[in-house]
């Protein structure tokens, strides 16, 4: 296999890994340096990732303040062969809160009352939930042992092996 058809599978591979999560772990930290870890569902729309979520949290408070925050896909324990190496994606993002007027509120909201059903229907008449827009800069992907990988590049498809002897793609 060449090595672009390597990259290609990898790119494809971690990918379909993100798009089989309905939710994502945050990891954020307020102005003091304070870390929180939590969760949220979440929309993937034009490679961002937007959540929708309440003020009364702590992690929405931390965006606010900070603007930054670490998103996490994991495989589930019970499907993984080993604990030690778990598939997963984080990535590095930066937090923008969306106002009702902006461009892409709406078509995003409907994509939650897509993959969210009713409930969303709810949510929105509450005044404490925003919609944060999270814009990923970089992160990493862990395929298995000796399968990690940085993801750079506008659209993070430049996968670079984190070891750097073995190179920008290494076969499976």
């Amino acid at each position: 296999m060449s090595q672009n058809k390597d990259l290609n599978a990898l790119l494809q591979k971690y990918r379909e890994f993100i798009a089989g999560f309905k939710t994502v772990l945050i990891a954020s930290t307020n102005a003091n340096h304070i870390p929180e870890a939590s969760y949220a569902p979440y929309i993937e729309f034009d490679g961002k990732y937007y959540i929708f979520i309440s003020e009364l949290a702590v992690h929405t408070q931390n965006l606010v303040q900070t603007k930054i925050c670490s998103l996490l896909f994991i495989e589930d324990e019970d499907k993984t062969n080993n604990l030690f190496a778990r598939k997963r994606v984080s990535l590095h993002c930066r937090a923008e809160e969306l106002a009702p007027d902006a461009a892409n509120y709406q078509p995003v909201l409907a994509l939650f009352h897509e993959r969210f059903g009713k409930f969303m229907q709810l949510l929105q008449t509450l005044p404490d939930f925003h919609l944060f827009c999270l814009s990923p800069s970089s992160g990493n992907y862990v395929a298995g042992f000796g399968k990690a990988y940085r993801l750079s590049g506008s659209d993070l498809s430049q996968l670079q092996h984190r070891n750097p002897e073995a190179g920008n793609v290494r076969p499976s």
